[in-house]
């Protein structure tokens, strides 16, 4: 009963996030005004962004099966594991981080994959793709400094004006750290004890499978397919948020280096903990945009664009996938 309330507060407050932040992008906004910019969007270039970010999920796929085929797993194929990831990115419109469990449980269902081998992969997926991340920001950075670290800074200022560190924190924080020392030592003395708990044992087996999956990035039998496909997943990334500036009159005179700042921003945008980056990303986005004139409310009804377009497209393709999970022929191999 604890464990329920405890999620169903965290997903509340990455809820009222999600909605405080839409409600900031939204408040000024006519209704009448924002159907007529749908009315002038060009959307060839928004199936094709759609399209794109489908042959994303693909590629995350086929490297999926990269990390997992060295820990034994060599009968995967990159659609079944794409109907696991198309449905994991759906239930993570639902509930932030709970899409990476529920994808590793359809592998489990349908093709065997050890749970906590297959979440140990997703880790280590997740640190590749942070690492990505950082990568970008940095060739962001490099290319144009000046602009984005001056807005980076600004942006993030404002919103944590007024935060202080007083006191009261710092004596949290001792208050922590002496609680987590005192629980450690606890258990240090009381290890003998706890080893022979059958608990003990589903933790440890657990951690280690746990492991191995996390540590397939260091087995990897096709190197050169792996790194590659990491790649070119982010500059899928890269074409499918640059070619909506096409759609849109306002945008259409942006440059490649505008295109990525937008993937920068839309990065850090979905890696916020709501739910599937409501809010988040069309700040982050809408507001990176003015550093190369392009107005406010244009720059969020382009994000709003992306964001829209590319959550239906979860939502149809990831139903679909679930629909085709159901009646796919379970393999039941074990290893």
């Amino acid at each position: 009963m604890k464990n329920k309330l405890i999620t169903f507060l965290k997903y509340s407050v990455g809820l009222l996030i999600a909605g405080s932040l839409l409600y900031y992008v939204f408040k000024d906004w006519d209704l009448s005004d924002l159907l007529e910019r749908f009315k002038q969007v060009d959307y060839s270039w928004v199936f094709l962004s759609v399209f794109l970010s489908i042959i994303s999920h693909v590629i995350r796929a086929y490297r999926w099966n990269l990390l997992l085929k060295p820990l034994g797993y060599k009968h995967l194929t990159t659609f079944r594991t794409f109907l696991a990831v198309m449905i994991g990115y759906f239930v993570n419109l639902l509930a932030p981080r709970a899409g990476e469990i529920t994808r590793c449980g359809i592998m489990k269902k349908n093709d065997g994959v050890n749970m906590s081998v297959s979440l140990g992969s997703v880790v280590a997926e997740r640190i590749v793709d942070l690492l990505g991340l950082i990568i970008i920001i940095l060739l962001g950075l490099t290319l144009q400094f000046d602009r984005l670290s001056g807005f980076m800074l600004d942006f993030f200022n404002s919103k944590t004006a007024g935060v202080d560190i007083n006191s009261s924190v710092i004596q949290l924080m001792i208050v922590l750290g002496v609680v987590i020392v005192f629980v450690a030592l606890v258990l240090w003395w009381m290890r003998a004890k706890i080893m022979r708990l059958p608990i003990y044992f589903k933790l440890r087996s657990f951690t280690i499978e746990l492991y191995d999956g996390f540590s397939s990035v260091l087995k990897l039998e096709n190197k050169v397919g792996f790194w590659s496909s990491t790649v070119l997943i982010w500059v899928f990334y890269f074409a499918m948020a640059y070619v909506v500036v096409f759609a849109l009159p306002t945008t259409s005179h942006l440059s490649l280096l505008a295109g990525l700042s937008i993937l920068i921003m839309g990065g850090l945008g979905m890696s916020a903990p709501v739910q599937g980056g409501f809010g988040t990303y069309h700040i982050l986005v809408g507001s990176v945009l003015g550093l190369y004139g392009v107005v406010e409310k244009d720059g969020y009804f382009f994000a709003t664009l992306i964001h829209s377009s590319q959550t239906l497209s979860i939502l149809l393709f990831g139903g679909l996938s679930f629909i085709i999970s159901l009646r796919v022929k379970k393999n039941k191999i074990d290893v």
